[in-house]
Parts: structure tokens; C-alpha cells; sequence
């Protein structure tokens, strides 16, 4: 019996790249599935909408004997979300699976991007995220807890450890690791399991921004290949996933899990509140820079933040 037989799922962005890939895969184990995906032309959230791309993935489903309708409602509108939760309901009957998938992305640093820019941003990658987990888990309340439902989000390796410009995506996507943990908190009653991808793979974005990294391989193994998530996602979305909380990064065959920021230091001040010069000596030993662990990020041996180069131009400024 395949893994998904029965279930229902949304897979928001569906109709391309990630999203896509995740359709068919959760289809291909069974998963009737609801692709959602608004069709903007751009990638950057912009541009005419259309159907097409939903349709296409809806139409390749069914083709291969699975059950798909294709949506193309804006996920990022609170209430919007809501009629995608109402698609698979008045379509199927049910809903166990949410893959919150859809995101954009724009570039410039935090002095040279517009508040479109950043409210776009922030509406379609968390917002969208918590909208459609909203309805979903509202649905779910009302119906009573039940085993085997699940919600799988997309997070970001550089919203967990942040690298420069981007910062909306980068806020958004630390947002939904947090959200992710949150509800996982709240959902376990209703029985939701909730788990994070921080994924690496080609997407319109991706492909924008490192073209050559990006471009499929001849032969052997393509490790920016979509389907290489899409399995992850798979597993996080099926019964063999004991796991809610947690945040799983994946490029190719690369698998790392995240744990969050951890304290490294704590200081106590005897019951005495804390001046300036205090802080200045406590702290005197604790680095500059964050250190990362080896491989936190697929690929890279080691990181830490701020670079060492951020540091050494503050300095000096603060010299000259």
C-alpha cells in the first residue's frame, strides 16, 4: 500500500519548481492533492497570474491515475487561505496534508529595499504560511484530533543562519522556523505533526541568482535536482515521520538538522543591575562572532557571523 493512500494534501506554489516536484511526489505515494499555485509570471511576486502552471501539475497527476484539481488562490490574503482549506474539503471531503511551499524572493539590503518590497515579501512567505496552517488547523479543531496529519513547511537555510542581502527573506524565513515550533506546541493535541524543510535545490529564484550552480547535470547524480526535496518532504508528510518541531535541511543527498539558537553563556550579576562597564568586562571574553557548526549548511565546511570582513570594516570606521 503506497504511503499516502487516502490522504488528502495542499501543496501551496505547486506548480513549479519545489512545489511541483512535491505535488507529484505525494501524488505518486498516493496523496490526492490540491495544487495551489497562484501562476505569477515573476518570480519576485509580480506580473500577471494564471492558471497554467496549477493545471499543468493537476493534469500530469491525474494522468498517471492519482486524483489532483489545481487552485490559484493568493495564499498570502488571510481569509484567501481559507478557500483552498474549503477546495479540498468541498473536492474531496478531507484534508491531512499541508505543504506550505509558496514564496518569493527580492534582493537589496535593509537601506535600499522598498516597504512593497518588504510587505509583499513577508505576506507571501509567512503570512501565507500561517494563514493556510490557520484554516487547516481550524478545520482540524472542529472535526476533533485525529492520527496522521500533518504540516510541512518551507523554511530556509539563511533564515536560520542569516547572510546578507535579503533581509525580509531572511526574517521571513527565521519567522517560520519559530512558527513551525509553535504550532508543532499546539497542534499535538489534534494530531499534527509540524516540520520545517530549509531546502536547496533549482528553482526560478535559485536559478536567477546562481546560474551556473544551477544547471541540471548531463549524468550521475543532480543534486539541485527538486525531487531531491520533494522526497524529504514526502517522508516529513507520511507515517514513518515520528519527528514535529523540527527543521530539515536538504541539498541533494545532504540531510542536516537544525536545533535553533542555544545559549552559549550565562552571567549573573549578584543581584546587582548591570552598568555599562559591567557588561563591558563580563563580556570581554565572549567572541565576536558567532560561531556555526561544520556543516550546518550543505556544502559549507564552516561559517560564523558577522564575517570576519563585517567586523574589520567596523573597526575601522570606528578608528578613523
Amino acid at each position: 500500500m503506497a504511503l499516502l493512500e487516502g490522504k488528502v494534501a495542499i501543496v501551496t506554489g505547486g506548480g513549479r519548481g519545489i512545489g511541483r516536484a512535491h505535488a507529484l511526489a505525494l501524488a505518486a505515494e498516493g496523496a490526492t492533492v490540491v495544487v495551489n499555485d497562484l501562476g505569477e509570471a515573476e518570480f519576485g511576486g509580480e506580473g500577471q497570474s494564471n492558471s497554467g502552471p496549477a493545471d499543468e501539475v493537476a493534469q500530469a497527476i491525474v494522468a498517471a491515475g492519482g486524483r489532483a484539481v489545481a487552485d490559484t488562490t493568493d495564499i498570502s490574503d488571510w481569509d484567501g487561505a481559507g478557500a483552498v482549506v474549503r477546495a479540498a474539503l468541498e473536492s474531496f471531503g478531507r484534508l491531512d496534508i499541508v505543504v506550505n511551499n509558496a514564496a518569493i524572493s527580492r534582493f537589496g539590503p535593509i537601506d535600499v529595499i522598498s516597504r512593497l518590497d518588504w510587505e509583499r515579501t513577508i505576506a507571501v512567505n509567512l503570512t501565507g504560511t500561517a494563514a493556510l496552517s490557520h484554516w487547516a488547523a481550524a478545520h482540524w479543531r472542529e472535526t476533533g484530533p485525529e492520527p496522521g496529519r500533518r504540516i510541512v513547511n518551507t523554511s530556509s537555510a539563511v533564515g536560520l543562519i542569516p547572510w546578507p542581502g535579503n533581509p525580509m527573506y531572511t526574517a521571513s524565513k527565521a519567522g517560520v522556523a519559530a512558527l513551525t515550533i509553535s504550532c508543532a506546541l499546539d497542534l499535538a493535541e489534534l494530531g499534527v505533526r509540524v516540520n520545517a524543510l530549509a531546502p536547496a535545490a533549482r528553482t526560478r529564484v535559485s536559478a536567477t541568482v546562481a546560474p551556473d550552480l544551477m544547471k541540471p547535470v548531463e549524468e550521475g547524480f543532480d543534486r539541485m535536482a527538486p525531487e531531491n526535496v520533494a522526497a524529504v518532504a514526502t517522508y516529513l508528510a507520511s507515517p514513518l515521520c515520528p519527528y514535529t518541531g523540527r527543521v530539515f535541511g536538504i541539498l541533494g543527498d545532504d540531510l542536516t538538522v537544525f536545533d535553533g539558537w542555544t545559549v552559549s553563556r550565562h552571567l549573573n550579576n549578584a543581584e546587582r543591575r548591570w552598568t555599562p562597564q559591567d557588561l563591558q568586562a563580563a563580556l570581554a571574553d565572549v567572541p565576536l562572532q558567532q560561531e556555526v557548526t561544520a556543516q550546518a549548511i550543505p556544502g559549507v565546511e564552516a561559517a560564523a557571523s558577522p564575517p570576519k570582513e563585517v567586523l574589520e570594516a567596523l573597526a575601522a570606521l570606528e578608528k578613523a
